[in-house]
């Protein structure tokens, strides 16, 4: 069986068909026949037929590192990379050969380099770098084995250029989310004025609402507060005239006027008495003089001494 091929066809592998004995590597030449049915089915393409005949052998022979090489490619080829990985690892026991660990360590390398290119393509670019990380480590223990091997450098160095390329991508995502997070944080504190604003502008509606909302209770208001004064007013008006009859009238030219009664003599009683009389009638002013001049002939006379 050959080494399966280099990354760049197309990060697949081929089996050469296993025509002679003489060609098979040294811990293939023990006849097995689980692991040859399993040789013949991997070489038709039949990798899920090819690893059930290599379980079978590793049963059979638990502790040839041969059968694990063979259980990883089969595997590999069937798309499941972590058991393959498994296996592959298996197969480098240091009881195994060198020839056989370089090749165990060459598929461990395309195993890790298949899963960091999965998860490249899941925009997990960290851990596809350190998938491809281990694929490096991988390669540079297959070249220390078997030194120069093209296919394994080959290998080699397209995991190391992927190293950069993720690693150049993981840095364009961080910028990239770090400008997201910087604008969200710009849009929520814009949002934030904005909802203050709008908090501000119903609160002064609101206010606006309370002073329009009952036009005729502003109406009934007015009426109430003319009726108070109109009824104070007529009150007042009622106490002014006393006031006016207590307080002295002030003179023209800022003095105050002296009461009326000392400004006219008071007449006597007599005089006033006739003056009734004569706003009566003339009839009864003749009998008031005539009952004067019958009091005067009544008067006792004044004594002369």
């Amino acid at each position: 069986m050959n080494r399966v091929l280099p990354i760049a066809a197309l990060l697949a592998f081929s089996l050469a068909p296993l025509t002679a004995r003489a060609e098979l590597p040294e811990w293939l030449r023990t006849e097995n026949r689980r692991v040859r049915d399993g040789n013949e089915k991997l070489t038709k393409g039949d990798a899920k037929s090819a690893l059930e005949s290599y379980t079978l052998a590793a049963r059979e022979l638990p502790e040839s590192p041969g059968v694990q090489l063979d259980r990883g490619l089969a595997l590999l080829k069937s798309g499941d990379l972590t058991k393959a990985r498994e296996s592959f690892v298996a197969a480098t026991a240091p009881n195994a050969a060198p020839a056989l660990r370089a090749d165990a360590y060459q598929n461990l390398g395309l195993a890790f380099y298949r899963e960091g290119d999965q998860l490249a393509g899941q925009n997990k670019h960290k851990e596809a770098q350190q998938m491809f990380r281990e694929s490096v480590d991988a390669g540079k223990r297959s070249l220390r084995l078997r030194p120069g091997d093209p296919n394994t450098a080959w290998n080699l160095e397209l995991a190391t250029r992927r190293i950069r390329e993720e690693e150049q991508k993981q840095k364009e995502e961080d910028e990239k989310n770090k400008q997201e997070n910087k604008d969200k944080d710009q849009d929520k504190d814009q949002n934030q004025d904005q909802d203050k604003q709008q908090g501000d502008d119903q609160k002064n509606d609101s206010q606006d609402s309370d002073q329009q909302k009952d036009p005729q209770a502003d109406k009934d208001k007015a009426k109430q507060d003319d009726a108070e004064k109109k009824q104070q007013d007529q009150q007042q008006a009622k106490q002014d005239p006393k006031q006016q009859q207590q307080q002295p009238k002030d003179g023209q030219d800022g003095s105050k006027s002296e009461p009326e009664e000392a400004q006219s003599p008071q007449l006597p009683a007599e005089a006033e008495q006739a003056l009734d009389a004569l706003g009566d009638s003339e009839e009864n002013f003749e009998r008031y003089r005539a009952r004067q001049r019958a009091s005067r002939e009544r008067r006792a006379p004044e004594k002369d001494w």
